[in-house]
Parts: C-alpha cells; sequence; structure tokens
C-alpha cells in the first residue's frame, strides 16, 4: 500500500491500498480516524459545511476490480454487475445500461453537474445513505456485494436501508428484466431552484398491469433530502393483484400519506413532503393505466 504524506499540517494523510484486505486490514488499524474514499464528492460537500475531516482517508481507487460494468450471473440469473468505483458519468454513457437499464441514467441525470458526476461514483452514491440513485436501484431489486475483511457477501438494497456500515461497498447487481416491456419504471425528483441542494422528496417505483389493468407486480420507494428512502411494503401488498380504478388510486393516495415517514425542515413540512410524494407516485400508476 502506498501512503501520501499531506503537504500541510492539517491535511489528512491519504492510503492507496492495492486491494480489498489491504483497505480493511487498514479501516480496523486506523479505526474512527479513518474513512473510505473514492470520489470524494461527498466528502467535499460535508468539509465545505463544516464537518471535521478524518486524519486519514482510505481511497479504493487503485482497486480494479471494483470498476466497471458486465454482465453476470447471480444467484442462477442473469444480471448487470456495476463495480462499486465505476463512475455516474460511466454509467450514464454505459451502452449497456442505456439500453437495458434506462432508469439508471435517468436517475443519473438529476444528480449534480457533469463535473461532478465525472468524479463522483455509484458506490459513493449508495454508502451516503441518501443519494439519489437508491430508489431507482431498489426499484429494480437491485443488490448489495459487502465485504467485511474476510468474505463477501450479497444482500438486498432495500434490505440494507438504515443499516450502520463496517462493510466495504465492492459492486452492485441488478437483475436482468427479461420482462422488461411488461413492466413500466419511473422516477421523478423534486428539488429546490438552487444547484446543489437536496431534493424535497424523490420517489421511484415498478409497475406491470396486465390486460384487465390488474397489478401484477408492483415496487413504491419515496425518500429524498433529510429524509431516508423507504419501500412501501404496505402500499405495494395494498394494490398488488387489485384492479386500477379512481377508488383504489385514492385509497392508494392516502396510504402513501401514512407510511411514508418524514420530517420537517427550515424548508418544508412534512405534511407536504407527504403530500407531494402521494400525488407524484398515483400521477405515474395512473398513466401505465391508459
Amino acid at each position: 500500500m502506498i501512503r501520501q504524506g499531506a503537504a500541510m499540517l492539517d491535511s489528512p494523510s491519504v492510503w492507496l491500498p492495492a486491494n480489498l484486505a489491504e483497505a480493511w486490514e487498514l479501516k480496523q488499524r486506523l479505526g474512527l480516524n479513518a474513512c473510505f474514499v473514492a470520489g470524494g464528492t461527498l466528502l467535499q460537500t460535508q468539509w465545505q459545511k463544516g464537518f471535521e475531516c478524518p486524519r486519514h482517508l482510505i481511497s479504493l481507487e487503485k482497486i480494479n476490480e471494483m470498476r466497471g460494468c458486465e454482465k453476470n450471473n447471480h444467484n442462477g440469473e442473469a444480471s448487470t454487475r456495476i463495480g462499486a468505483l465505476t463512475t455516474l458519468a460511466a454509467c450514464k454513457d454505459d451502452p449497456s445500461l442505456l439500453k437495458n437499464i434506462p432508469l439508471i441514467e435517468e436517475a443519473i441525470r438529476t444528480i449534480a453537474a457533469p463535473a461532478v458526476r465525472n468524479r463522483a461514483t455509484i458506490g459513493g452514491n449508495i454508502a451516503g445513505g441518501f443519494g439519489d440513485l437508491i430508489p431507482a436501484l431498489i426499484a429494480l431489486d437491485a443488490s448489495l456485494s459487502l465485504y467485511d475483511g474476510g468474505k463477501t457477501e450479497i444482500k438486498s438494497l432495500s434490505d440494507c436501508i438504515g443499516q450502520s456500515g463496517g462493510t466495504i461497498l465492492t459492486a452492485i447487481y441488478v437483475p436482468e428484466n427479461r420482462i422488461l416491456g411488461q413492466k413500466r419504471y419511473f422516477y421523478k425528483k423534486l428539488g429546490f431552484r438552487e444547484a446543489f441542494t437536496p431534493s424535497i422528496v424523490t420517489i421511484s417505483g415498478c409497475c406491470k398491469l396486465n390486460s384487465q389493468n390488474e397489478v401484477e407486480y408492483i415496487r413504491l420507494v419515496a425518500g429524498g433530502g433529510t429524509t431516508p428512502y423507504q419501500r412501501l411494503s404496505c402500499c405495494e401488498k395494498l394494490v398488488e393483484g387489485l384492479t386500477l380504478s379512481n377508488e383504489l388510486l385514492t385509497t392508494l393516495f392516502q396510504a402513501i400519506r401514512e407510511e411514508f415517514h418524514t420530517t420537517t425542515d427550515p424548508f418544508t413540512t412534512a405534511d407536504y413532503k407527504k403530500t407531494v410524494a402521494a400525488n407524484m407516485i398515483v400521477s405515474k400508476i395512473a398513466s401505465f393505466a391508459g
């Protein structure tokens, strides 16, 4: 591993491990005084807000196995593996992702400016807990590959929401959708006018209707800003198997307001966020009914 000495007394030391094992060993040794870093865009915004800089930065940029997009077979199902160090710009422009997983490209277009997307990584967007890609990836039933120093474990992203760190996110697996044409995906972000501010509410989801407009499959996700992303499982169970109607959509609207947990902040009230999330989701699903 390589350590780059700090030119300024108050600057952190930057470590460049060559592999996952080295990166893990460094974190165990340096403890709370160190953090992992990839593109560094999230850390930069935190420092600008006055957060204390860690004494040691463990850069993962030399670990090549954490880069790139490729077809893969996970749990017997065809999937796309996206290395956690792959930049958002690379994901947005990857021909395979554009063709097979257009929802990712749609979500990335809402994230910051092109210069930021050239540095920011998909892993960093997820690891921060509030990244705009999270709801889209949950709607896609994505899984995370997590390294704990001894083994790599793959967990559903929706199961990882709200869990503390302690592992290294190495890759994201998105199952290949063999019936993509029958499933309709959606993503919408409501933000402030000012650049580089968190969203007010971001929603994403997936819905499959049969010829009778019965809901055969559904995923609903909401969050954004300072509100952690939440899969609205109760709302999904409420409508699955039923025929879309104005009455059902009205019931779904109220159910989203009840299940979506958020808080009032200096800019918007919790009630406003609940109403916005419910409006955006119901509007999208209603448009699928034709």
